[in-house]
């Protein structure tokens, strides 16, 4: 059998456990004096199990043992301890469900829902940001506050980090968090399971099924506020096709977007993405309860990475910036490599008029690029090959008439951008697709 400390330790997030295990102590005591005075780890254990809404035959099947041990069990001890402790008469207690209830009536429940928190990502040095902070403390809290609010922006921009900062600030106005990171790409009901076992005066709803799960789901968040952040919500999107689509199996998704942004909930839901989807992008405006960011690169605060990498020539670190379009991690990434190989001079650098793609910074790329439609990928390399500004006619003319849709959804990709002389690839995004023309072009 598992150690006590293996099983459903996830119920020390939402009950204060040391008052209930002496406080059940006691109870036992009235009716068993004859027993340990304590809890044994047995009981602890079962009652950790109840407490996360486990029935005694999911119990029994983590204990590696046989569900009518565990009910006969429960039936001696905990059952007849929770009766005295809550006040109610002996064998009144019905179901395991009960339980989780009545403690739940009597108080001992943690002051807040705490869902995979541990596992929000450390931040030690965060530069700049404050507008951005600021416009997204402004949309997710009272007395306007947004339903659901996304944060777009191409790999390495500072999604996660943000809303990490984000959350630091603005948490203890809701009365739970959840962090959900998809880049494992969960099935949505499993997710769900994982949440509703663990939300508290919600019974109990029957795993896989999707549609019930989502209407337990809005029916808590409209009587909690909780904070709710979806990150890297792009993994879960399909590659070789436009901008949004979900993979195969993870179309329900989408219906879990559209409940959350437009069904009334007193929650606020927060998404990280490479990409929008339909969903959003329907319900999303300046005055609605669901809007979207487009994060840009750091400006001068892009100065922080430039001096913890110790580089030189500080009067041209404006330029490297631009180049790079201030975004974080590659600048960390070209910085450390300007150290290595230029001795941290930019001016040394700069003279060799390249941009400096590493195998971190390719790599980045080339996940987008993997990403993209065959009529994208072909308007990167028709980009590539002008290199300077054009204008949708020329594009027209170069390709195809119908360049709209895979123009727009790059654009929305963050790998083209656009200025009033036209369209163009950024310059990392420009430097990779030639590279990659001319190993493909190689024999």
């Amino acid at each position: 059998m598992a150690a006590e400390h293996e099983l459903f330790q996830e119920a020390q997030t939402q009950w204060d456990l040391e008052k209930l295990y002496a406080d059940l102590a006691i109870a036992k005591q009235e009716i068993a004096p004859h027993k340990q005075p304590s809890l044994t780890p047995v009981e602890r254990e079962l009652l950790r199990g109840l407490l996360c809404r486990y029935s005694p035959t999911e119990i029994a099947a983590q204990r590696f043992t046989a569900p009518k041990t565990v009910e006969v069990s429960l039936s001696n001890s905990l059952y007849r301890y929770v009766e005295v402790l809550t006040q109610r008469d002996l064998n009144t207690l019905e179901s395991w469900r009960d339980v989780a209830n009545w403690l739940a009536t009597a108080g001992y429940e943690s002051a807040r829902l705490e869902i995979n928190w541990s596992q929000v990502p450390d931040v030690p040095v965060f530069y700049g940001r404050e507008e951005e902070l600021t416009t997204l403390k402004t949309w997710t809290t009272e007395p306007q506050a947004c339903r659901m609010v996304m944060v777009l922006g191409p790999g390495g921009i500072g999604k996660t980090s943000l809303l990490v900062k984000l959350a630091e600030q603005i948490q203890n106005q809701f009365d739970g968090l959840i962090w959900q990171s998809l880049r494992h790409a969960p099935p949505l009901e499993k997710m769900l399971h994982h949440w509703l076992t663990q939300f508290r005066s919600l019974h109990p709803v029957p795993a896989g099924d999707v549609h019930d799960q989502l209407c337990g789901l809005t029916e808590y968040l409209r009587t909690r506020r909780c904070l709710i952040v979806l990150d890297n919500l792009d993994t879960i999107l399909r590659e070789g096709d436009f901008a949004g689509h979900y993979r195969d199996g993870y179309e329900n998704y989408g219906d879990l977007l559209r409940r959350l942004g437009e069904e009334q909930h007193q929650s606020c839901v927060l998404i990280t993405s490479r990409e929008s989807t339909k969903e959003i992008v329907m319900l999303d405006g300046p005055s609605r309860p669901v809007r979207s960011l487009e994060l840009p690169g750091l400006g001068p605060a892009a100065e922080g990475i430039l001096q913890e990498a110790n580089l030189s020539d500080e009067k041209q670190w404006g330029q490297l910036i631009r180049i790079y379009r201030g975004n974080p991690l590659v600048l960390k990434i070209v910085a450390s490599n300007i150290r290595e190989l230029f001795s941290g001079s930019v001016s040394n650098f700069l003279k060799q008029r390249i941009t400096l793609i590493t195998s971190d910074v390719s790599f980045l790329i080339e996940q987008q690029f993997q990403r993209l439609s065959v009529a994208e990928q072909e308007l990167l390399y028709t980009l590539a090959k002008i290199r300077e500004p054009v204008d949708v006619e020329r594009l027209q003319q170069e390709l195809t008439p119908n360049i709209l849709q895979p123009l727009g959804s790059l654009v929305r990709r963050s790998l083209v951008e656009k200025s009033a002389a036209g369209f163009t690839l950024r310059p990392v995004v420009m430097e990779y697709v030639c590279d990659r023309m001319s190993r493909e072009a190689s024999p």
